[in-house]
């Protein structure tokens, strides 16, 4: 698993968001809200739970994970909800949702050093 290219894929959600902003349009909140369904999820809930579950990382990568879901299903909420002022502030550096990124980079950083990958 290229961790780089799946961490990457979660990141464009804010792409995602901006021009679903942009377009007027609506997103799919309960896909987005569920860690399990981009590669990333896919993968840390199987190949790397069966392969690196014992590592002191995964767990914090994990939950960073379903953090950084949970702060997007509340941008795409606002944004199905025609609030596109507040889901564009949503999306700035400091609030939730940007330090959920953050932090899930973070500890896929640490999971990466652990597992060796």
């Amino acid at each position: 698993m290229d961790l780089r290219t799946a961490y990457e894929s979660d990141k464009e959600l804010k792409d995602q968001f901006i021009m679903a902003i942009e377009a007027n349009a609506q997103v799919d909140a309960t896909v987005i809200m569920k860690s399990d369904r981009c590669a990333l999820g896919v993968w840390l809930h199987g190949e790397a739970e069966r392969k690196f579950k014992f590592l002191s990382s995964y767990k914090p990568c994990m939950e960073a994970h379903e953090a950084f879901h949970a702060q997007a299903a509340k941008v795409a909420r606002q944004i199905n909800l025609g609030e596109h002022t507040s889901a564009r502030s949503m999306l700035a550096d400091g609030t939730p949702y940007a330090k959920a990124c953050s932090s899930l980079g973070s500890a896929l950083i640490m999971l990466k050093k652990d597992a060796k990958i």
